[in-house]
């Protein structure tokens, strides 16, 4: 019994080496990257071919916003001193009703919103990926003029979050 014991035991120690000497590594046991080692991304101010006015600047901070939070990059505030720039671009913003009350009053309304965005490593200049989204975003229409562009507005900043978090995920993918 006792040398069964032992058998197993080499046979365990073994295994733990091989798992070691291979790279592998539990998920989210990952080193982490100081400061320094981070890439720096910088995100400078979409640019809007629409007809709404602010969205440049309400999807750019957006876009920092969410970006900032993320441990894997640095943001800087200018291009020239980033490895990667994020350009953004709204093509077109539309409003359309989804839900009635009656045939002529709306209750629920619908943003879409079409943005190009593209991701360069600035020290060779070449575009990393370009991706053109469309964000969509549903928000309750009400009678009063005040209050239906503030619910009009919670639903374009909804959409702008939406967005920034899958870029996220698709920049993280390539750094």
């Amino acid at each position: 019994m006792a040398q069964r014991s032992l058998i197993w035991r080499v046979v365990v120690c073994l295994a733990f080496m091989f798992l070691a000497s291979c790279g592998y590594r539990p998920v989210g046991r990952g080193e982490v990257l100081t400061g320094a080692e981070r890439p720096t991304l910088a995100i400078p101010m979409f640019a809007n071919r629409s007809t709404e006015i602010g969205l440049e600047s309400l999807f750019a901070n957006s876009f920092i916003e969410t970006f900032g939070r993320s441990q894997a990059l640095r943001i800087v505030a200018r291009p020239e001193n980033a490895d990667l720039v994020l350009d953004g671009k709204i093509a077109s913003v539309a409003y359309s009703s989804v839900a009635y009350f009656n045939i002529d009053r709306s209750l629920v309304r619908r943003v879409t919103i079409r943005v190009e965005v593209q991701l360069t490593r600035r020290s060779t200049g070449k575009v990393v990926w370009k991706d053109q989204a469309i964000v969509q975003e549903d928000y309750v229409f009400d009678q009063t003029y005040q209050e239906s562009e503030a619910l009009k507005n919670l639903g374009v900043r909804r959409g702008a979050a939406t967005l920034a978090r899958k870029m996220l995920d698709k920049v993280l993918l390539v750094i």
